[in-house]
């Protein structure tokens, strides 16, 4: 790992290893390396190498553009959105989800980093940041002030200004003009904006914005998950309880699913004992398997929505909404929504549903994306499980799972950037080999420069189309490192045609090792056709250290006709002695 720069040191441009970049350039790695310090944060604790690893590309990446620019980082914080000039660094398809929330809602509208920022400041700044987005400041402290008390010095804030409290003595009419003012400026704040340019907005209230988290951007906390000990069917009898229970059962015996049922059930679990809360949510996954069984779309996305709305109503309804949710992702739930996807034109009402259910709860939804019988239909999928920010990285230890059709919609994934590297590799060892040929298909340069070395191993594969096609991919974008795996090729049993091509590969990229085996290949070929065929690719190669053995052919009484040409051609190719 490269060591950190000291504070205040910066490297001439144009330094021996680091390429010319555009502002546009610069920026955009600004953002790579932003997303992969967020992302990490998810997955390590402050301090682990991995994570330091991902700051110090971070601060490598800032430092880059302060060269290119000579001037300051000015991030833009929009509600959705961080940009930086005119390039998007990260963009959420909801304020919910944005890594900018903790931000906006304080009305910080930039954040500056100037140069000589070090490691250890900017480090201290993202875990600050990332406690914010977890809900874990201290709770006498909000984003904003715990900044200001930590006295960064390389790290601005720019704040918009606060309109005047009610504490100000201001009169009603007053009051309710600016009640009316902050819908309007919270929809200028959250319209979407091409470049950080603009005025500075006021954003109201610290009471509004309060309010605002509560009802709009609220997160899952872990305490929202656990369940309070409220007495059990607190005012209701047994006579009560006895007709809910006995309506549950004729609906559910009964010829067809209802809704009713879905909330007669819904309604227990906000007053069960534990004990009786396995066996009502087995009672809510049967109805569920049901609804969708039976192509009840519409009942079953007024469902979602209802216990959502109860959900953010009430917090003691949160585990309750997460445990039903999560149903749909169980293995009776799970089988029926993918036999629902073989129908036609029931895969966009399946996708539908999935992206109205709660994001924690389509952390289970990967097995799912295995259990979906066509192509499409995991493509659908896997692309809104993206577009919701779920993690796809179990495709790498189940890749032996993806057929060749597959290999369609898992291109964009693969295109996503340097993380998708290990699915790359794990499908060029998967077990079928027309899977691994018909990746070998798409590879692009990038891929080719990043798996070289597993491409090396496959010029030695059981399957002859998956050798031939590792060859050729590694011949076109002319890898020299092939030169020695194809060498060694020669000396196992192979047929004709692919013992030539191995050949043919060998002229292609040349070098002495190439020239050294062809000439060897030449003299100990018994079959015409074969050594026929070693004249051709040495004149293709141009080895002048062939001469003598070309000579020798081309001047024998009873060589065949077609060797000796070969071999007078191959000649006029060579490149002069010496």
């Amino acid at each position: 790992m490269p060591t950190p720069a000291s504070r205040g040191q910066t490297i001439a441009p144009g330094a021996v290893g680091l390429p010319a970049l555009s502002p546009g350039d610069a920026a955009t790695e600004v953002g790579h390396a932003l997303n992969k310090v967020l992302g990490a944060y998810r997955f390590y604790a402050e301090g682990h190498a991995a994570l330091v690893e991902v700051q110090q590309r971070l601060i490598e990446a800032v430092r880059r553009y302060h060269e290119v620019t000579s001037e300051a980082v000015v991030l833009h914080v929009r509600s959705s959105a961080l940009l930086l000039g005119d390039v998007v660094l990260v963009e959420s398809a909801s304020a919910k989800d944005s890594v900018t929330r903790p931000l906006f809602l304080e009305g910080v509208q930039e954040v500056l980093l100037q140069p000589g920022l070090d490691s250890e400041e900017l480090s201290a700044f993202l875990g600050m940041w990332h406690r914010a987005l977890q809900r874990t400041l201290p709770p006498e402290y909000d984003f904003y002030t715990w900044f200001w008390e930590r006295g960064f010095e390389d790290i601005e804030l720019v704040v918009a200004e606060v309109p005047a409290s009610a504490e100000t003595g201001e009169s009603a009419q007053a009051e309710a003009q600016l009640a009316e003012r902050e819908e309007q400026l919270f929809a200028e704040l959250t319209r979407r904006q091409s470049s950080g340019s603009g005025r500075r907005r006021p954003v109201g209230h610290d009471e509004w914005l309060a309010r605002l988290e509560a009802e709009v951007l609220a997160p899952v906390r872990a305490q929202d998950l656990v369940r309070s000990e409220a007495p059990a069917f607190a005012g209701a009898s047994d006579t009560e309880l006895a007709e809910l229970r006995a309506l549950l059962e004729r609906e559910r015996g009964g010829e067809g699913v209802h809704e009713r049922s879905l909330w007669v059930v819904w309604g227990l679990l906000a007053v069960c004992r534990e004990e009786e809360r396995s066996e009502l949510l087995a009672w809510m996954e049967e109805l569920l398997s049901s609804l969708v069984s039976n192509g009840r779309w519409t009942e079953l996305s007024q469902v979602v929505q209802g216990m959502t709305r109860d959900a953010r109503a009430s917090d003691a309804r949160t585990p309750d909404l997460y445990a039903v949710t999560r149903l749909f992702f169980r293995e009776k739930t799970r089988f029926a929504l993918a036999q629902a996807t073989a129908q036609p034109g029931l895969l966009l009402r399946v996708v539908e549903l999935v992206s109205a259910l709660p994001r924690d709860a389509l952390q289970g939804v990967t097995d799912l994306l295995f259990e979906l019988p066509s192509p499409e239909a995991r493509g659908a999928l896997a692309k809104l499980l993206v577009r919701r920010g779920i993690s796809l990285n179990i495709l790498v230890a189940r890749a032996s799972s993806l057929g060749e059709a597959d290999l369609d919609w898992v291109q964009f994934l693969r295109e996503s950037g340097p993380e998708s590297l290990p699915l790359t590799a794990a499908l060029l060892g998967h077990p079928r080999p027309e899977v691994r040929a018909a990746l070998l298909s798409r590879l692009s340069p990038r891929d080719v420069e990043a798996q070289r070395s597993p491409l090396l191993k496959l010029l030695a594969d059981p399957a002859v189309g998956v050798r031939g096609a590792a060859l050729v991919l590694l011949v076109r974008y002319g890898v020299d490192a092939a030169v020695g795996p194809l060498v060694s090729r020669l000396d196992a049993r192979m047929e004709l045609r692919e013992r030539m091509a191995v050949l043919r590969a060998l002229a292609d990229l040349g070098g002495p090792i190439a020239g050294a085996a062809l000439r060897s290949s030449f003299e100990r070929a018994q079959d015409i056709e074969l050594k026929t065929h070693c004249a051709r690719c040495i004149g293709i190669l141009g080895d002048p250290r062939a001469r003598p053995l070309l000579e020798a052919v081309a001047n024998k009484l009873f060589a065949p006709r077609n060797l000796k040409q070969a071999c007078r051609e191959a000649l006029a190719q060579l490149a002069p002695v010496g």
